[in-house]
């Protein structure tokens, strides 16, 4: 009798040590789980103060080789230079840093749609034409590139008046799942142009390459930053004038240090076969840039961390950042 209590005994306390024996192992794997994460949010941390601190080493590089170019020739900005070259790469510490910069004259302000000419009357229709014609040539559809020019001037100039049938103020955006308000007021970062009506994921990359956001209302193109695959530009500035072949062809033709000034430019054949231009159509262009927009990125382990810095030099010949975004932006 004794022998068998003595044996419950026994199964009881293996039972208990299996018990505790099955706690400890839980405890130590969850605290192992815990410690892992831990560990990789600590990694993760350190390569995210790695890549903002990268990538803004980066931007000095680029604030550096933007001021030695203008030291160099103040007179002109072209592709050529320095801070045009592409493909270049840094190794930082166990990642890389790689980056580009683009002019920002190279591309059409949109912000110039809200421009309001007291002197010419319709300088406000000839830029939201010239916009329609841009869109046109990139082939978006004739009613599409009516309706964005209406619904963009829209969303940046200073007033609440719908512009033509096809515009969009706050009633439009208010009847959305998500209302909100439109900002009449200029753009601050060219992905705005996503809350905008009628703007869809597949135009928005259609139509990037070729706009930007700049903080001025004034359209001016720098006709020797732009690209030949970007000739669209120039013929809607020539208001449909000018060919895109005939713009390919007077952009593929410049030096390497493109033209030496703008009578160079307006002289060109494809430029003087179109006969007289008005004093308009003359002021958008120019060989000089004074905004800057540097895409920077910093990848490490299988991770990336992106900087976008927007410079601008201003009438006293200062340059500064005026504004970063952290964050993948295209």
């Amino acid at each position: 009798m004794r022998r068998s209590r003595y044996q419950k005994q026994r199964g009881i306390a293996l039972i208990v040590v299996m018990l505790i024996v099955a706690l400890v192992v839980i405890i130590a794997a969850n605290m192992t789980g815990r410690l892992q994460l831990l560990m990789s949010r600590s990694i993760n941390q350190q390569t995210i103060q790695q890549g903002m601190w990268s990538a803004l080493a980066g931007e000095q590089l680029v604030y550096k080789v933007l001021e030695q170019d203008y030291k160099d020739n103040n007179d002109s900005v072209h592709l050529s230079q320095l801070w045009a070259r592409e493909g270049m790469v840094f190794p930082i510490g166990a990642g890389m840093l790689s980056g580009e910069v683009q002019d920002l004259h190279s591309c059409f302000n949109l912000n110039a749609l809200a421009k309001v000419d007291n002197h010419v009357s319709n300088q406000q229709s000839t830029v939201q034409k010239q916009f329609e014609i841009l869109l046109r040539t990139i082939e978006v559809e004739n009613y599409t590139a009516e309706l964005l020019a209406s619904t963009i001037k829209d969303w940046v100039d200073s007033d609440s008046q719908m512009t033509g049938s096809l515009g969009a103020e706050d009633a439009t955006y208010r009847a959305k799942i998500v209302p909100y308000l439109s900002p009449n007021s200029a753009m601050v970062n060219i992905t705005e142009l996503m809350a905008v009506e009628g703007m869809t994921g597949a135009l928005y990359r259609q139509i990037r390459p070729y706009v930007c956001v700049v903080p001025s209302q004034d359209l001016t193109l720098n006709v020797n930053t732009i690209k030949p695959e970007h000739a669209a530009l120039l013929t809607a500035a020539f208001n449909d004038r000018l060919s895109v072949d005939d713009a390919k062809s007077l952009l593929g033709a410049r030096d390497d240090e493109g033209f030496n000034d703008i009578n160079e430019f307006l002289t060109a054949t494809e430029v003087t076969a179109l006969g007289t231009l008005t004093n308009e159509v003359k002021a958008q262009f120019q060989i000089t840039s004074t905004n800057f927009r540097a895409l920077l990125t910093y990848s490490a382990e299988q991770q990336e961390f992106t900087l976008q810095s927007v410079f601008q030099r201003d009438d006293q010949e200062e340059l500064a950042v005026i504004s970063r975004q952290f964050g993948a932006i295209q």
